[in-house]
């Protein structure tokens, strides 16, 4: 009997598919898939298949060769994906099914992503394969042509899960149009709808799945009141099947469920549907999961959850809740997991939580909470996690937290104005993480926190239950409980010299069981550091510490300057200072003072000083003035109660004859690196410890010889005596003045021959060389003349007005460095436009369309050659190319040539290049003249024509302001996110802890897969959405030999809608630097030919924003992609 019906099924169907007669160009591609069912405790296989159809027109399937690529085993049950991926907006028929066989021993997933259909065509597909999933990513039917009922749904019937997403016809039309099989009852259990055309009718959706286990509804409206579930009884898996591990982590574990392996989830979840009032959402009998998000209700009535068994997780969040009602959460002991976040309270009831006896994690974080009221969490023994980040919370008091409870291991309070460390923290037991980052704590009161600590409490929360309070208590721990305050306004762990025994103490057992994480480089190491440095000591000494502690390793100094990246426990306090307020400070400098010897220090560093200060406060000083512009070493009243005088890199060329004699309390003086000529010889007179004389102009003639003899005398005074060089008249080279023979110093007198016949012959000659030079190097004249005296009387130019870029460099990695330090920041200083390669090429852009933009803005173009340069022409290639152009028009010198690498490269490019360089000489980098010539070369037009401003001031020029290509993609409230992250787990640390915090910090809307991800929809849909939502997508890889996938995936979504839209979506960032070979032809040829970023330069963050689309306007936040296909 049940072949007779399977039969007048096929001829049915066969019967009404409408045929196009043209078949479709199609190509399968293999795909794996982890195993998601067991049956008989035995893992069920899984093959994918993702099917292209690149046919433009409405077309037939070869349906069998397509079930025949499978290869299906007879004998054991097989999962198979069938993707169907349409190029074109067309409908597909799937024919030549006539002789095919019901393979029994399969569950089919089927996908479709712009492919239309007809429902009893695809309806006998369905019985081949039996399919228990169906999705559709997007579609658009152009009519809903069916009889009012069909005859047969035989292949229908079977489906248990419906994702339907973007379907660009009416939703409920569609609906009928699928499942119009004669009033039959169908056994979909799962249902996934997302963005709507048209309401949800759902006395409808009840009638067609009367057995509907889970019902998730996102940007679709509702008809009437939300009322679910339908179905009293549970459902369960068939045939003795049951969800892998990975099947069941990923869509029951991750959503802190806990149900058998075999049962369906329970589950509702209205995400951006208009609702406005609780009191439009009824819910009763059985139900395991609920969520509403983005939508905006207040508050809901106290007995939302009073008919509801079985609850185990509730999320609320984005909803713009401003009250929770004491009893809401009342009778709800199954509870697992509740999220609270992203609303509006300002305050709790008491008593809201106290009935949740199960509950293992809650979020209230994103609300504006100010005061947690007490005994607010007191009572929930079994909470793994509370997360109550980025409030407004002032204070967590006493009575607040479940500090009895051995289960809670993870307490969030970042992002919060909290000024004292909340001591109770420390007293449960079972807590591992405190995350307290970017709060106002300071530890400034470390003796009097220390001080309140109870002991007992504390002790109780770190022993171990089978050992004695003292012995487990002092014992080093090797299990950290990690108390994060990075970003927080620490700098220190102040504490007095007449803290207690018993504050001693506390903070002993503290250090011995928990980790204070804090950023690098983050203590101010100024004396108030030195009684906790010396506690430290004397618990060293006494056996306490080994001096391998994190403490002893990882904290080090950030201010003073000198103590920069020390080890704070490494300090002595002879080394330290602090910061005091003393009137007779100079002005503009900053004085401390050292307590161990009661001396003054007077920091005048870098403060651009002409001359010594008048006035220094009165005792004894150390004055540190390096780094400024002083020419004079002057005699000053105060210089005798000078102990240090640190006065390196200044402009000294004189010192006054009696200064050193006032030095009577001189310790270490440093002039080094300075215009002296001479030493005045009373330097003799200085009872010195340590003097610096090193990189000096030095004059080695008669009047130094006792300089000589003095160094030779005190060398061991001398800071690196062998640097102390000097020149003599016959020799132009720097020699060392202690290895100079005494004959050399000498002092020649000057005849008549020398000051007359001399200088006119040597006049005469001059003169007939410059003659002859000035032919063949008038410029090199013209530059000098520029540079000497100013004068630009030739070469005068004028530019466009799009010309805002004085100079683009254009240039390979290998010779970044040398544009850094040899040509931008000189010319930068000198307030010229400068863009280079390093700094300003846009990423996800292509190189020539950087090319092509930036010598579309530019006066000039400067071309780097180096060893990468001629390694890979193209980015050289498309700079002539662009070049041309100007050339031919404008000006000649458009373009300037210089080369970096030893080699002679100049034969090996194009013939083209090469005659321009032999009418125009290229530069040569190791000339002197080589930055004033382009100097001069720019100093051509007039100021005005400058990127310069008429008052002298520089234009704030972003690469975003001279890139000229304009972005398509229209921002829309579709697009949810500005960044799609995509990533492996080598990668997941840098994202997840370092890049993707700070760009949420500045607002920008993150999906990642780890958190954005619908647990139970097909992955390849969530990377599918995620890409279409987001503005860009960030493919972070350290390499691209490794990828799987999923990864290949997405890079080939993004890249084509790169394409089809022509702005930078992908955006590709290397962890370090690509160094293999890359195979694949689609990644080799991005690599070639766009631009991409890596961590490891120094502008990269800049350049990462930079890149990057300016933020929506949108009001969204970030969402999780869960309205995808359900799976079961």
């Amino acid at each position: 009997m049940g072949n007779i019906i399977r039969n007048a099924t096929f001829l049915l169907a066969l019967a009404v598919t409408a045929s196009s007669g043209f078949l479709c160009q199609m190509e399968l591609e293999p795909f794996n898939f982890p195993s998601l069912y067991n049956q008989n405790s035995k893992t069920v296989n899984t093959v994918g298949r993702f099917i292209r159809i690149h046919s433009a027109n409405n077309c037939d399937l070869n349906t069998t060769d397509i079930i025949n690529d499978y290869n299906f085993p007879n004998e054991s049950m097989t999962v198979g994906f069938f993707v169907f991926i349409c190029d074109e907006y067309i409908r597909i028929s799937f024919n030549q099914l006539e002789n095919a066989t019901i393979l029994s021993s399969l569950i089919s997933y089927v996908q479709l992503d712009k492919c239309s259909f007809d429902s009893a065509d695809i309806d006998l597909f369905f019985l081949i394969t039996s399919t228990r999933v169906f999705s559709i990513l997007t579609a658009n039917f152009t009519s809903f042509e069916s009889a009012a009922n069909r005859s047969s749904c035989e292949g229908t019937k079977n489906i248990l899960a419906l994702g339907l997403t973007c379907i660009h016809n009416d939703i409920m039309s569609f609906i009928q149009y699928m499942f119009n099989c004669n009033n039959e009852t169908l056994n979909v259990k799962e249902i996934s709808v997302s963005q709507c055309i048209g309401a949800i009718n759902q006395q409808l959706f009840r009638k067609i799945f009367p057995e509907l286990q889970t019902l998730e509804v996102d940007k679709c409206d509702l008809e009437a009141k939300v009322e679910f579930p339908w179905s009293i009884n549970d459902a369960f898996l068939t045939g003795n099947l049951s969800r892998s591990e990975y099947l069941q982590n990923h869509i029951i574990k991750s959503n802190h469920l806990n149900i058998p392996y075999n049962m369906f989830r329970r589950h509702l979840s209205l995400i951006n549907n208009g609702l406005t009032t609780g009191s439009n959402i009824q819910i009763s009998r059985r139900l395991h999961f609920f969520k509403i998000s983005k939508n905006n209700i207040s508050f809901f009535d106290e007995d939302i959850f009073k008919n509801v068994e079985g609850l185990q997780v509730i999320i609320l969040s984005e909803l713009g809740l401003q009250e929770i009602r004491e009893l809401t959460f009342s009778g709800l002991t199954e509870l697992l997991y509740l999220d609270l976040s992203k609303n509006e309270l300002s305050d709790l009831s008491p008593g809201v939580f106290d009935q949740l006896s199960s509950l293992m994690f809650l979020s209230i974080a994103h609300n504006s909470l100010i005061v947690l009221p007490k005994q607010v969490f007191l009572y929930l023994n079994k909470l793994i996690s509370l997360d109550l980040g980025y409030n407004k919370i002032l204070t967590v008091g006493d009575e607040i937290l479940p500090v009895n409870s051995v289960a809670l291991t993870s307490l969030i309070l970042k992002n919060n104005p909290i000024r004292e460390f909340p001591v109770t923290m420390l007293y449960i037991r079972g807590l591992k993480t405190i995350d307290i980052r970017f709060t106002n704590i300071t530890f400034q009161n470390m003796t009097d926190f220390l001080e309140n600590v109870d002991p007992t409490s504390l002790i109780r929360s770190v022993e171990s239950s089978s050992s004695s309070i003292d012995s487990d208590s002092l014992q080093t721990t090797d299990n950290w409980r990690e108390i994060d305050l990075r970003q927080s306004h620490v700098t220190g762990f102040y504490i007095t010299n007449k803290a207690s025994s018993h504050a001693k103490r506390m903070l002993l057992i503290i250090l011995k069981h928990f980790k204070f994480v804090f950023i690098a480089q983050s203590f101010k190491c100024y004396s108030d550091i030195i009684p906790f440095n010396k506690l430290m000591q004397n618990l060293n000494e006494s056996g306490y510490w080994t001096g391998e502690e994190y403490f002893y390793t990882e904290w080090s100094c950030k201010l003073p300057f000198e103590f920069q990246g020390r080890a704070v426990l490494g300090l002595k306090a002879e080394e330290t200072y602090s910061v005091v307020n003393i009137t007779e400070c100079p002005p503009l400098c900053e004085c401390y003072i050292r307590e161990v010897f009661n001396v003054i220090i007077v920091n005048c560093r870098d403060k651009k000083l002409n001359t010594l200060p008048e006035s220094m406060p009165s005792g004894m000083l150390d004055i540190w003035l390096e780094n400024n512009n002083i020419s004079k070493l002057s005699l000053q009243k105060y210089l005798g109660h000078v102990r240090q005088l640190l006065m390196s890199n200044n402009k000294l060329v004189e010192i006054e004859p009696d200064t050193f004699t006032k030095m009577i309390n001189i310790k270490l003086l440093k002039l080094d690196n300075n215009l002296l000529n001479h030493i005045p010889e009373n330097i003799k007179e200085l009872d010195i410890d340590m003097l610096s004389l090193k990189n000096n102009p030095f004059i080695c003639d008669c009047h130094a010889l006792w300089f000589k003899k003095w160094l030779t005398t005190n060398i061991n005074l001398i800071e690196n005596i062998r640097d102390v060089t000097c020149h003599s008249e016959n020799n132009q080279y720097a020699q060392q003045i202690v290895e100079l023979q005494d004959n050399k110093f000498v002092c020649n007198g000057s005849t008549l021959y020398q000051l007359y016949v001399i200088p006119v012959v040597v006049g005469i000659l001059l003169l007939f060389l410059a003659l002859i030079l000035g032919k063949y190097l008038r410029v090199e004249i013209k530059v000098l003349l520029y540079v000497t005296f100013e004068l630009h009387p030739f070469d005068r130019r004028k530019c466009d007005k799009r010309e805002i870029i004085d100079l683009a460099i254009i240039h390979a990695k290998d010779s970044s460095e040398f544009v850094e330090e040899k040509l931008v920041l000189p010319l930068k200083q000198l307030h010229f436009v400068i863009f280079c390669v390093a700094h300003d090429f846009i990423a996800g852009y292509s190189l020539q369309e950087n090319v092509s933009s930036v010598v579309l803005r530019s006066k000039h173009v400067l071309l780097i050659l180096s060893d990468d340069m001629m390694s890979n022409t193209v980015l050289m290639d498309y700079t002539w190319a662009e070049c041309q152009n100007k050339i031919k028009v404008n000006r000649a010198n458009f373009l300037l040539v210089t080369s970096v690498t030893q080699k002679n490269v100049i034969t090996a490019l194009n013939k083209d290049v090469q005659k321009y360089l032999k009418l125009h000489n290229h530069l040569n980098c190791r000339s002197g003249l080589f930055l004033s010539k382009i100097k001069y070369t720019l100093r051509s037009y007039s100021k005005n024509n400058l990127g310069v401003s008429h008052d002298n001031l520089m234009i704030d020029i972003s690469p975003r302001q001279i890139f000229p290509f304009e972005r398509e993609m229209q921002i829309t409230k579709n697009n949810e996110y500005d960044l799609f992250f995509c990533y492996s787990s080598d990668e997941r640390d840098y994202c997840q802890n370092n890049l993707i915090p700070r760009l949420e910090r500045e607002s920008y809307r993150i999906c990642t897969p780890d958190s954005h991800f619908h647990p139970g929809a097909c992955i390849l849909t969530n990377i599918g959405l995620a890409v279409e939502s987001s503005s860009h997508t960030i493919f972070v890889t350290s390499s691209f030999e490794t990828l799987d996938d999923l990864q290949l995936f997405v890079f080939q979504k993004a890249i084509e809608k790169t394409r089809l839209q022509k702005y930078n979506h992908l955006i590709v960032i290397f962890l370090r630097d690509k160094t293999r070979e890359i195979e694949d032809r689609d990644i080799k040829d991005y690599l070639n030919s766009y631009v991409y970023l890596d961590v490891t330069d120094i502008n990269f963050i800049a350049r990462f924003k930079s890149a990057l689309m300016p933020q929506m306007t949108v009001n969204l936040s970030d969402t999780y992609i869960d309205n995808r296909n359900g799976i079961i």
